[in-house]
């Protein structure tokens, strides 16, 4: 900008220097200037629109983002639901000394497991099946409702 401004400078000394009368000289430096704000005045306003445009595309790109972050997560999920290992899931257990119930995580090599909330060992037995049903492990929904109507 400070060249511009030199050049700028440059040109109205020569303008000075070879127009000889005073009346024209004045008119010429006002229709200049004149034409030198308009070139500002447009340079501004392009440059304003230039940065709300910039504005808009990095507010729109964030979106995206946010956007295809959650997605990779939904799908995350989602592949995680159908190529899950039978060796990889989480099992619910109930602790029969507080009755906490817990997650863990499925591992047949496992024989015990300790109560996160009474600190007491739970023995783990996972092929024992449900007397009631074949091929159930006691977590079946049948088993819990029998349960319950055991209870009332």
């Amino acid at each position: 900008m400070s060249d511009f401004n030199a050049k700028f400078k440059k040109i109205l000394n020569d303008i000075e220097e070879n127009i000889q009368n005073k009346d024209d000289l004045e008119y010429i430096k006002v229709q200049i200037f004149n034409l030198y704000n308009l070139f500002f005045d447009e340079i501004n306003r392009i440059d304003e629109l230039t940065t709300k445009k910039i504005e808009t595309i990095t507010n729109t790109q964030s979106q995206m983002e946010k956007r295809v972050e959650k997605l990779q997560n939904q799908l995350s999920s989602i592949e995680k639901e159908l190529y899950l290992d039978e060796e990889e899931y989480d099992f619910s257990i109930v602790c029969p000394y507080c009755n906490n119930e817990f997650i863990i995580e499925h591992d047949e090599k496992a024989k015990e497991v300790r109560c996160p909330e009474c600190n007491n060992i739970i023995e783990l037995d996972w092929e024992e099946n449900c007397e009631d049903h074949e091929g159930c492990n006691h977590n079946c929904s049948e088993c819990e409702f029998d349960d319950e109507e055991d209870d009332m």
